[in-house]
């Protein structure tokens, strides 16, 4: 009898304890069974990816940017699209020269800024490197980008050695309809087909976190992924780009960069620490302004006070005392100096200044 209730209290606890330990881990097995972390990504609609290639968004007519395309084909591309929108308003404006020139002139501009954008990554920093796209190149591998914006993104033409290899497409918020990065994913999965869910695990207090990372399709040669850039930038980012060009330009990174690590430049800069030990991020906004704030016990010390001597003539001690709480700022109403509005100002200026 004895036996018997000893075998049933070991089976209960057995069947315990492994109860305990599949509710310790629902969602580490759940992602692991959704997202495939090991294969292929699955194969991805290809009259979708067709349209991501577009030059005027869900018009295919109107041509398509192709892997291996120069900096002036994609330019002479996007002009094309550009015209196209603004005939229109061209057209219904011709009975007012006057409103008709404004409107060559908006679209002058618009053209402009996209060829002033296009930028060689030569080694020289620019504001590029603390961006959205800040991990996706890096200086001296023959790399380089176009941007242009659009109706629901931000497009991102990447070259390599001249040709087109990749676009990141930055949708705009308003694009995101407040949805999760899951949710988010899950209508991407609607359009273009079952995506491969790739994970990541972050050092938490206390152990590590299993967070999704991106959603990955393949189509041939045309490999797409589904980012997540909400943490710093606020928005999602599809990024389509060929294959092939993808690993050789890897192939050159590690050249260039033996170490092979792959930063984003605000994510450094947001969680490093400095030679301190203190944490960076309490003067971030200071260092990408290029204006940084000391910190208690960081001030340039005072110049030493000089004491008077009354052997030598000077003014007694109470005659120094009277003169300093006379011109002592405490005798006087505290007043917000304007410098500091002015700096102020600045620092808003340059931070409305970054771009995606």
């Amino acid at each position: 009898m004895r036996t018997s209730s000893a075998f049933l209290f070991a089976s209960a606890l057995g069947m315990a304890v492994g109860l305990h330990l599949l509710e310790g881990a629902p969602a580490f097995a759940k992602g692991k069974k959704k997202g495939g972390g090991e294969g292929a990504a699955p194969t991805a609609s290809s009259a979708e990816v067709n349209k991501l290639k577009a030059v005027r968004l869900g018009d295919p007519k109107a041509g398509s940017f192709k892997w291996g395309m120069k900096p002036e084909d994609i330019l002479a591309q996007v002009q094309k699209s550009i015209d196209a929108k603004y005939t229109e308003r061209i057209e219904k404006t011709s009975q007012d020269p006057g409103k008709q020139q404004r409107i060559r002139d908006e679209k002058d501009r618009e053209f402009g800024a996209v060829k002033k954008s296009y930028t060689k990554f030569e080694g020289n920093k620019t504001g590029w490197d603390v961006s959205i796209i800040g991990s996706e190149f890096e200086q001296n591998t023959g790399e380089a980008v176009i941007v242009t914006k659009e109706d629901i993104w931000t497009r991102y033409f990447f070259f390599f050695e001249d040709g087109l290899y990749k676009m990141f497409l930055a949708f705009n918020k308003d694009a995101l309809e407040g949805k999760s990065f899951e949710d988010f994913g899950k209508g991407m999965e609607a359009k273009y087909g079952h995506a491969k869910e790739v994970f990541r695990d972050e050092k938490i207090k206390g152990g590590v976190r299993h967070v999704l990372d991106h959603y990955e399709w393949s189509a041939g040669v045309d490999k797409l992924r589904l980012v997540d850039r909400s943490e710093f930038y606020g928005v999602y980012c599809l990024v389509l780009y060929d294959g092939g060009i993808a690993s050789r330009l890897a192939e050159r990174r590690k050249i260039v960069n033996p170490q092979g690590e792959r930063h984003d430049s605000l994510v450094d800069a947001v969680t490093k620490k400095d030679d301190n030990g203190r944490d960076s991020n309490d003067n971030i906004i200071d260092r990408l302004t290029g204006k940084e704030v000391k910190k208690p016990g960081e001030e340039e010390r005072h110049a030493d006070i000089v004491v008077p001597s009354p052997t030598h003539g000077g003014p007694s001690a109470a005659e120094v005392n009277g003169k300093s709480h006379a011109s002592s700022p405490a005798s006087t109403p505290e007043k917000e100096p304007t410098g500091k509005k002015k700096g102020a100002s600045k620092k808003n200026d340059a931070l409305d200044g970054l771009e995606l």
